[in-house]
Formats: structure tokens, sequence, C-alpha cells
């Protein structure tokens, strides 16, 4: 077996020679990387136009399914507005109702009504008795059971048909 071994420094190489000697061993792995680097950019870039898109894409849909439904979104309210003013009529003739069904069955036979008033306010009630008991007996059980706040019988008159007679009453309570 036979050994070379060089003792001698090795030559100095002159700057070609590095530059021959950089660009074939180091230059190349540079060149490599960087050709990488603008491939992987190229492809996200190609990604984030792609999510753009969708995104664009998603909100033109919601927009126009904003657009479609704002007119069936408007009728809505509208119905709903309706159905709120329903309610509040139906509870006022409720109310109504009710009150005249109460007063109703607090009016005796002996009592005949000349004038029958019912508004938001109250009911006022003006009539002819033949005799003031079962006009004070009316009074009195609508005192007791308290189903209205204000109670108020005033000019009571005598005549040749019998009493005359007016009553108001305000604030029902159900």
């Amino acid at each position: 077996m036979k050994y070379l071994i060089n003792l001698f420094p090795a030559p100095e190489k002159n700057t070609t020679d590095k530059i021959i000697y950089f660009a074939f061993h180091y230059l190349r792995y540079i060149l490599v990387i960087t050709q990488f680097v603008a491939i992987c950019v190229f492809f996200f870039r190609f990604k984030v136009d792609q999510d753009i898109v969708d995104l664009k894409e998603k909100a033109n849909q919601k927009q126009s399914i904003i657009v479609a439904t704002s007119d069936l979104l408007s009728r809505v309210q509208e119905v709903d507005k309706k159905m709120k003013q329903v309610t509040v009529l139906l509870d006022e003739q409720e109310a109504f109702q009710s009150e005249f069904t109460y007063i109703y069955s607090k009016l005796t036979q002996d009592i005949l009504l000349s004038d029958f008033q019912l508004s938001s306010e109250g009911i006022v009630l003006k009539g002819l008795s033949s005799s003031i008991t079962p006009v004070k007996s009316m009074y009195e059980d609508l005192q007791k059971e308290k189903r209205f706040k204000n109670i108020e019988l005033s000019n009571i008159e005598k005549t040749e048909e019998g009493f005359v007679f007016n009553m108001s009453l305000s604030a029902f309570t159900l």
C-alpha cells in the first residue's frame, strides 16, 4: 500500500479560482433555497387569493339573503304591529264587555234606564225608579264590592213618575 503524503502547502489560489469554487459549491445551494422560497410564496399567494374570493362570495351570498329577507322582515313587522293593535282592541273590548255584564247584573227590574254611557272613562247611568230603595241597594252593593274605585250618585230628584237619578262609575277593576 502506497500513501501519498504531500507536506508542501497547497498553492495559493487566485480570486477567479475562489469565485469559481464558491459558484460550484455554495451558490447552487443558495439558488435552490431561493427558488424553493419563491415557489412557497407563490403557492401561499394562490391560497390567500382563493380565501379572499371565497370570503367575497360568502359576503355576497349573505348580502343577497339580507336583501331577499328585508321585504319579508318588514311585512312581519307590519303584521306584528297590527297584531299588537288587535290585542289592545280585544283587551279593551273584553274590559268593556265585563264592565257592561257586571253593571247589567246589578240592575234590578225596579230600575229603568233612560241613558247608559259606557266609555274608557267609566259608566254614566241615568235612570228612573219607582222608589229609592232599589237605587240605594244598588249603590251600597257597588260600594261594598269595590269593583269601581269611584262611585258617585248624584242628582236624585223625586218626580211624578218616580225617582230620577244620575250615577257615575269609573276605574273598573276586573
